[in-house]
């Protein structure tokens, strides 16, 4: 496989972009203005496209995505939240007057933001009238009488550019040693709870911050395919599973650990979830998809003690700017595109395996490989998975 760092299938920044005081080429902000330039253009030319003279973007996956994975730490309230407003030639953060101040020292210095901001006594929601007043704008919330950018967007904020992909890689890492390090202090006794500390901890010590953590206990399971975590305490098996987010983008895995020997059921259903997850890796090209990846899966468990397992998880699922995304539309299930970023979920009985790869034309390329882990090979066709 290509060194992922130089593979062509991520979309590159446009280097023509215009960079007013720009910061030496090469550095990380360099590299990430120029990421943010990118896309200042690509939505000038959508707005241009839907006849509008300027774009405001309020949801947060996509105002992450335009500057770059701006972290908005410490907000709660949806109506207190930045946006953004471009016209495609310039940019402005839209921000409350209590945050603009540590939002340009953490984030936002040197990426070419200019600032429109509300006083926090008068609201975001008089800001936004006063500035579309009496223009056609695009917008990603309905808003009377305004078109919406998101369809036109949703296509484009999925394929990771090279700058995401390298975080993306960044935040997988920090993902597997986040599980790998807490499964390894597991003694028998602790709680699902205890558990899932251990793992937001071990996160939020890297920068990034637990989307979503869910430890199951022994063979609970089987009864419950996403079980969250409880007070229920580990006996003799334990599966962490997480999903992690820094830098505007998400990334999921699991490891599983066991105390003593596994039984025999419980080792016949990791061995098959393993297969599973090599066949839904496998799938990871562009043009694939969750249906083709599903009907694979119920080929592989044909005529197995497993061969009704498919009806109770899909596949898999869409992730990166969003946390989980579902890749089914009117019941017609969307192509895969080069650059993707995927969750893929085997669970089998009380076994589950998931872990996050990006699609390329090559195969898989894995974003939360095992840092010290165990792990499995399986060869499908002519390739190891």
């Amino acid at each position: 496989m290509p060194d992922p760092a130089e593979s062509s299938i991520f979309v590159s920044a446009d280097d023509s972009a215009p960079l007013a005081v720009a910061p030496p080429a090469e550095t990380p902000l360099a590299r990430r203005r120029a990421d943010v330039d990118a896309k200042q253009d690509l939505v000038g030319r959508i707005v241009a496209d839907l006849g509008c003279e300027a774009a405001v973007l309020l949801m947060p996956a996509h105002v992450a995505w335009f500057t770059g994975g701006m972290a908005v730490r410490g907000l709660v309230a949806d109506s207190e939240r930045p946006g953004i407003y471009t016209n495609g030639t310039q940019r402005w953060l839209i921000c409350g007057n209590v945050d603009t101040h540590r939002l340009f020292d953490e984030e936002l210095d040197g990426l070419g933001f200019q600032l429109k901001e509300w006083p926090w006594n008068v609201g975001r929601a008089t800001c936004l009238g006063d500035l579309i007043a009496g223009k056609k704008v695009a917008v990603d919330r309905p808003y009377p009488n305004l078109p919406l950018i998101n369809e036109r967007l949703r296509s484009e904020i999925r394929p990771l550019t090279q700058f995401e992909f390298e975080q993306l890689l960044t935040l997988g890492r920090s993902l597997s040693h986040a599980l790998e390090a807490s499964a390894k202090d597991i003694s028998v006794g602790q709680t699902e709870c205890d558990v899932a500390g251990e793992i937001a901890h071990r996160l939020m010590r890297r920068g990034a911050a637990a989307e979503m953590v869910s430890v199951t206990a022994d063979e609970r399971a089987t009864t419950y395919r996403r079980s969250g975590f409880t007070n229920a305490p580990v006996t003799f098996a334990c599966t962490l599973q997480a999903t992690a987010t820094q830098f505007g983008l998400h990334a999921t895995a699991s490891r599983t650990v066991h105390f003593g020997p596994p039984s025999p059921g419980f080792r016949a259903a990791f061995d098959t979830a393993c297969k599973l997850a090599a066949v839904y890796r496998s799938m990871s090209r562009p043009e694939e998809s969750m249906a083709t990846a599903g009907e694979a899966g119920r080929w592989l468990l044909a005529n197995t003690p497993f061969e009704y397992e498919w009806r109770l998880s899909q596949p898999g699922y869409g992730i990166g700017r969003l946390a989980a995304e579902e890749l089914r539309r009117q019941g017609h299930d969307e192509p895969f595109a080069g650059g993707q970023a995927l969750v893929w979920q085997a669970r089998v009985g009380p076994a589950a395996v998931l872990d996050t790869a990006v699609v390329s034309a090559e195969g898989p390329v894995p974003v939360t490989p095992a840092e010290d882990w165990p792990f499995k090979r399986i060869r499908l066709k002519e390739r190891v998975y």
